[in-house]
């Protein structure tokens, strides 16, 4: 609060200082007014006030081009982009990530070259983008050594180690981590010393865990004596006893600094060696103080893994009770800590609505001023034309003149005027077409991105590869995003798939999407539910519960699926169906698995379990799963609906054919079909041949 009460302070004295005549004032007050309204941005923005920053970091950035002041524009950028970085806005946070970089290269300011591109690495990191950020990792990294900027050099060695460690690159993540270290000690700063000694015990302590041949190339790196280097256990018990040294160092010195995030991470890892050894009970101790660290701290996440952790410490010491007890209380906040990115989402949306809301009041108001300013100023210029006018009338010599005079100069200013205006209106419609066009093309980015976030939850083709010979996937969303999405998943010898339509399509319905793909995932592997009915019978009561906290049955979301399990060595089929069916086709004839007529989410009658359906299969059969909307497609000559029953046709002709074949036509069957109406709802239809 007092470094943004010194800001506005700084900014009243730079606008009290504005009416002065004297223009080295008036250049100095202009300055002074651009520097306070960037320090109140950050002021803000370590409050985590985003909203507010992004007004002041936008005024200062205005202030800044009315100056010519480059550096300072690239500065305002830069903040910017951090801003929105903050709200996990990427795209517009790399545009003015990149503003600021093409202002300091025009310039050759080193310094702050080599901290947009650190800035534009930790977004591409944020995002996963492993490789892009560690080039301009490496980029500011170079530009720092350019200036021995030890600082910054640390700064460059510890973010590679980092992504090295992302990507599995372990030798190389604990090069970066021991340059990094070197600087730390140079300069005494104990607590990044504690930070780097943890750091490195992570990465040892992965390193144990990983796969033989991640193992076998750290043991060619740094034991390159084939005679005398180690085995596989022996390099992970060095490994792990390695860990666990640099976890006590990291914890020793974080104690003697009070870096209490620091202490729990240390503790919660000698914890975690401490359990992989069977060492249970002293297990157990080391997660409690951890436990109640990150407790304190409001470190919600890892407090949720450290309750995991104990449950487990319990499970393997034949203790079910204390087990299921922690398991609870972890289950208790799963889904609060796990929707907070959900809510962080939502409030990004609001911080920018009220901002864009601030904004275009704002500018309405300087409109407005202008307006009355300019005709102020108009009202004068007539007062003075009337009273030459008057002054010229005394002369009759000049009468029939100074009237010719009057009237050619009225019609000069009639035609300005208008001209004005018209020149007012066409810039007026060409700022609206600019901004229309930037808000739909900040809307479609948006959607963009979420359909690459839907798209990587889908289940991949090279998966569905893996287990099924021959099938399709035919996908065709209404929109960019869909509600529709079928799920597959292969586990403890049986392979699960779902076709599945969640409440409404575009964004809502991909909303849904997200939610229902987390709760089979959750059904299947964490609570090992192997029977379809089963399954949807959770997923149901998940749905429930997440979309009607308070028990109010007002929320009709859910969706329409049917799952099937798949057991191929028993010739063994499984299957459960919400509202949409199953059908077989076998020698030339139509199997049906008639749905359960109520969806998985609330319903108007009673919520009865599921029903399993099992069936012996033959080679040569084909399953077909499908949602509603190839169905309920409106076309045709008439603009009806095709209907399920013609669908049935369309099935039983193809099913001889190949299934990228019976693909193709299904595709041409709903364009056919469909011609120039548009798609009324998502379609997903899954074939597979056994």
């Amino acid at each position: 609060m007092q470094a943004l009460d010194y800001g506005i302070r700084a900014l009243r004295r730079s606008k009290s200082l504005e009416i002065s005549t004297n223009d080295a004032i008036l250049l100095a007050a202009r300055k002074g007014e651009g520097q306070a309204l960037l320090n109140i941005g950050n002021a803000y923005n370590n409050q985590g006030n985003y909203g507010q920053a992004a007004i002041y970091y936008t005024k200062a950035l205005k202030a800044k081009e009315a100056l010519g002041d480059k550096r300072g524009i690239a500065s305002a950028n830069n903040n910017l982009g951090l801003v929105y970085w903050s709200q996990s806005n990427y795209p517009v946070a790399l545009d003015y990530f990149l503003r600021s970089q093409n202002m300091y290269e025009e310039l050759d300011y080193k310094p702050g070259i080599a901290l947009t591109y650190n800035n534009i690495g930790l977004l591409y990191m944020d995002e996963e983008n492993n490789d892009s950020a560690l080039t301009y990792f490496k980029k500011s990294l170079f530009i720092e050594k350019e200036r021995n900027n030890r600082e910054g050099i640390d700064r460059g060695y510890n973010n590679i180690a980092i992504i090295y460690r992302n990507q599995k690159r372990y030798p190389d993540a604990i090069n970066y981590y021991m340059k990094s270290l070197a600087i730390r000690k140079d300069e005494g700063n104990m607590a990044d010393i504690g930070v780097t000694y943890t750091n490195l015990a992570n990465a040892y302590n992965a390193l144990a865990k990983e796969s033989d041949s991640i193992r076998d190339n750290y043991i060619d790196i740094f034991y390159p004596d084939k005679v005398k280097s180690p085995t596989i256990y022996q390099v992970s018990q060095i490994l792990t006893d390695s860990a666990l040294i640099l976890y006590k160092k990291g914890l020793g010195i974080s104690k003697g600094v009070g870096d209490m995030s620091n202490i729990a991470e240390s503790t919660e890892g000698i914890g975690e060696i401490s359990r992989d050894k069977g060492n249970y009970k002293e297990a157990l101790d080391y997660f409690r103080e951890a436990l109640g660290i990150y407790k304190s701290i409001n470190s919600r996440k890892d407090y949720l893994f450290v309750l995991l952790d104990i449950s487990t410490s319990y499970e393997k010491m034949k203790q079910p009770d204390s087990a299921l007890y922690y398991y609870k209380r972890a289950s208790a906040i799963h889904d609060s800590v796990f929707n907070e990115d959900k809510q962080k989402a939502i409030g990004r949306e609001e911080v920018r609505y009220s901002y864009e809301k601030k904004q275009a009041l704002e500018e309405a108001d300087h409109k407005k001023q202008h307006e009355l300013e300019e005709e102020q100023r108009k009202r004068q210029q007539l007062i003075i034309y009337a009273g030459s006018a008057g002054v010229l009338l005394l002369a009759a010599f000049l009468i029939f003149v100074v009237q010719r005079l009057r009237i050619t100069n009225r019609q000069k200013n009639i035609i300005g005027e208008q001209k004005e205006r018209i020149d007012e209106a066409f810039a007026q419609l060409g700022d609206a077409k600019k901004l229309l066009e930037e808000r739909h093309k900040d809307l479609t980015d948006s959607i963009q991105y979420a359909s690459r976030i839907q798209t990587a939850l889908l289940t991949s083709e090279k998966y569905l590869s893996e287990y099924l010979q021959d099938y399709f996937i035919f996908f065709k969303p209404k929109d960019i995003v869909s509600g529709d999405f079928y799920w597959a998943l292969h586990r403890k010898g049986k392979f699960y798939i779902a076709c599945c339509d969640c409440t409404g399509h575009g964004v809502p319905g991909a909303f849904m999407s997200l939610l229902n793909i987390n709760f089979l995932h959750q059904a299947v592997i964490e609570k090992n539910i192997t029977h379809p009915n089963e399954i949807f019978n959770t997923v149901r009561n998940n749905v429930v519960e997440a979309l009607n906290p308070d028990g109010t049955t007002d929320t009709k979301d859910g969706m329409d699926a049917s799952l099937c399990s798949i057991d191929f060595e028993k010739h063994l089929l499984m299957a459960a169906c919400a509202n949409n069916g199953i059908w077989i086709v076998r020698g030339g004839e139509l199997m049906e698995f008639k749905p359960d007529k109520m969806p998985i989410g609330i319903s108007g009658g009673e919520a009865k379990p599921f029903t399993l359906h099992e069936i012996n299969l033959q080679k040569g059969d084909c399953i077909y799963m499908f949602s509603d909307g190839f169905a309920d497609q409106f076309g045709g000559t008439n603009g009806k609906k095709f209907k399920s029953s013609q669908l049935k046709e369309i099935v039983l002709g193809m099913a001889a054919k190949p299934m990228k074949d019976q693909k193709a036509l299904l595709d041409k069957t709903l364009s056919d079909w469909k011609g120039t109406q548009e798609q009324v709802d998502d379609v997903c239809i899954i074939g597979i041949r056994i």
